[in-house]
């Protein structure tokens, strides 16, 4: 399930003519939620990349095509499955023994303009169950470079099935919200007062009487717990998946590790990254005492870089005109404001219930180091209420998804264990 945010992002653009949409930018005629007969839940919507179906009852995600008047494909299945549409109801076939035909089911939304520091607004969407009012109510967080809403797609009509009220924004700079989303403007502190903002206009708009939690994805999971660290009466609990203990550049290191594995880098040249990302993360770099020994280092470093095939595989390419000086400057503030960020104090201040999900074969966050982390910390709370469960999805990736299937290329499956325990997680709230 695209946990940061949209159940296995397809990270595929395409371009558009002038003053015309690109297919991908306009969403399904029948995006929404649905029944299926067995009361199971379906979401149809769009989220960073493509048009997409979400099955909650099989946990199987497909990217939508259109194939004609109404006909869409599940693209990736074996054999093919297909959907149309025809008003009022929406029929798949080929995801269960006969067609399915679905039932649209009536989704209160509503749109928000929230005020942060700094002038800036956070453009937002409201989700409220339909019937009793909300005891529960979350906002939810990004992955790092995936800010809009659409990337914490399919959670919100999902959250919304367990009873919560579900508040999703545009990060700043990016959608409709202002702001500076650079790492070297706004870091952790400046994203999670963000969070504190939309969980207050949780509490103030839906739930003045009940919980307000927060859940992050990935670098938004750091966030998170910065947030409830700091506002702990605005942060009543918190969900984290994929992220969220110990310090950020550690993730980083990781996932470029990976990306080079995945990219074909023989032993010898992760050998040389690593001892490079070593060197690049050291924090002495970024203090500031020792500027001359530190743009020597990093010149001789970022020249030697420039010669490796792994140099792709790093955060440096859009900097390689950059003069060492001023390369410096704006790593020393990124170094400040997002990778050195060590959640261990902040952990043993958050005062409500954590539940941590993460995937045993994320190749971006770390499980095991962040599991680690996360429990340490989270021990370290003088007599806090509430409980805390980490745990590590087998054969799970950062997406909490399985591993794909050879057959059925392009179909993610979040694993059950993924979704019955945050189910069950949140039910136990009410107790």
């Amino acid at each position: 399930m695209s946990v940061a945010v949209s159940l296995g992002l397809l990270l595929a653009g395409s371009v558009a003519l002038a003053g015309a949409p690109a297919v991908d930018d306009v969403p399904p005629p029948f995006a929404g939620v649905w029944r299926r007969p067995d009361g199971g839940l379906v979401r149809v919507g769009k989220d960073s990349s493509s048009a997409f179906l979400m099955d909650f009852s099989s946990r199987r995600r497909w990217r939508l095509e259109p194939r004609g008047e109404g006909l869409w494909s599940l693209e990736g299945s074996r054999p093919a499955a297909l959907a149309w549409w025809r008003a009022p109801t929406l029929t798949l076939s080929g995801v269960a023994p006969g067609a399915l035909v679905l039932e649209p089911v009536p989704v209160r939304t509503e749109e928000l303009t929230l005020r942060a520091a700094g002038d800036v607004t956070l453009s937002a969407t409201l989700w409220l169950p339909t019937g009793e009012a909300p005891r529960y109510a979350v906002a939810l967080l990004h992955e790092a470079g995936q800010g809009t809403r659409e990337s914490l797609e399919p959670y919100p009509a999902f959250l919304v099935e367990q009873g919560l009220a579900v508040l999703t924004f545009d990060a700043r700079g990016t959608g409709r919200s202002t702001g500076d989303s650079q790492p070297w403007v706004s870091g952790v502190r400046e994203l999670a007062d963000d969070g504190v903002v939309a969980a207050r206009a949780l509490r103030e708009r839906v739930a003045p009487g009940g919980a307000v939690g927060l859940m992050g994805f990935g670098q938004g999971a750091w966030t998170a717990v910065n947030a409830a660290a700091r506002a702990p009466e605005d942060v009543g609990f918190l969900v984290l998946v994929s992220g969220g203990g110990g310090v950020v550049w550690k993730q980083e290191q990781h996932r470029m590790r990976n990306d080079g594995r995945r990219r074909g880098l023989t032993g010898p040249e992760l050998v040389d990254l690593t001892e490079f990302l070593d060197v690049f993360y050291d924090a002495r770099l970024y203090t500031d005492e020792g500027q001359a020994r530190a743009l020597k280092t990093l010149d001789f470093q970022l020249q030697r870089a420039k010669r490796k095939r792994w140099y792709a595989v790093t955060a440096l390419p859009p900097f390689k005109g950059l003069p060492v000086e001023r390369f410096l400057e704006v790593q020393r503030k990124v170094w400040r404001n997002v990778l050195s960020y060590d959640s261990a104090e902040d952990l043993g201040r958050v005062r409500g219930p954590v539940l941590a999900l993460l995937g045993e074969r994320d190749e971006t966050t770390p499980a095991a180091l962040t599991a680690r982390a996360l429990n340490r910390g989270l021990k370290l709370r003088p007599g806090a209420p509430g409980r805390a469960l980490v745990k590590v999805i087998p054969r799970a990736d950062h997406w909490l998804a399985e591993p794909a299937r050879e057959d059925q290329p392009g179909v993610e499956v979040v694993t059950s264990d993924a979704l019955d325990t945050l189910s069950a997680w949140l039910r136990a709230l009410e107790r």
